[in-house]
C-alpha cells in the first residue's frame, strides 16, 4: 500500500500544478497512520472531535504531503 501512495502523489504532482495533498485518517487507525508516514506524509496535528462515526465522536489526525519533499 505504501508503494501505491507513493506512486499516486507523485503521478498527481508531475501532471498537475497541485502543491499540497492531505489525508485525514481516523486517530484510532494506525495502519493508515503509518503507510501515510512511510510515503513521506508529515504529521500536522489532530483534529479532536472531527468526524461522527457510529454515533460517536472520533478524533482524525491531519497529515499532508508538498511538492518540494517529493
Amino acid at each position: 500500500m505504501t508503494e501505491a501512495v507513493k506512486q499516486i502523489c507523485e503521478y498527481v504532482f508531475d501532471k498537475s500544478d497541485i502543491v499540497r495533498i492531505y489525508a485525514e485518517p481516523f486517530a484510532y487507525n494506525f495502519a493508515s497512520c503509518r503507510v501515510l508516514e512511510k510515503s513521506g506524509f508529515q504529521y500536522e496535528g489532530t483534529l479532536r472531535k472531527n468526524a461522527i462515526k457510529n454515533n460517536k465522536l472520533v478524533d482524525m489526525k491531519m497529515y499532508s504531503l508538498l511538492k518540494a519533499e517529493v
